[in-house]
């Protein structure tokens, strides 16, 4: 059973469930956020769907079937996935996803023109 500070749910290895998510590709490495929805094609005048319902999982921008490691995603809040994202889209080192990375040995200076309340 997982606690997300919301409704706990069990994770069962063949039924991947539509939510946010982060996951390592290699012990030490950068998280990586991970969005698990389902796909409908639905046709706009009839309401009808059109082909069968597939359950994608996105992951920088690459679509992958999420069954194939469901068991490894940890829940994370709509917060968290955001500012997830928003560091990999910023922060260079975050690139490596296959590489271990201390981002405490080697701190982020803040980008030119960012203001902080």
């Amino acid at each position: 059973m997982v606690e997300t500070g919301q409704a706990p749910f069990h994770i069962y290895d063949d039924e991947p469930q539509c939510g946010l998510y982060a996951r390592r590709y290699v012990r030490g490495g950068p998280l990586v956020p991970v969005r698990v929805f389902l796909r409908q094609d639905i046709d706009p005048e009839t309401g009808e769907l059109m082909n069968p319902e597939e359950i994608v999982a996105e992951e920088l921008g690459w679509e992958k079937d999420p069954r194939h490691f469901w068991t490894y995603l940890k829940p994370i809040s709509r917060e968290e996935y955001d500012a997830l994202v928003e560091q990999h889209r910023t922060d260079t080192r975050m690139a490596a996803t296959h590489a271990p990375i201390d981002l405490h040995e080697t701190p982020t200076r803040p980008s030119k023109g960012v203001t902080y309340a």
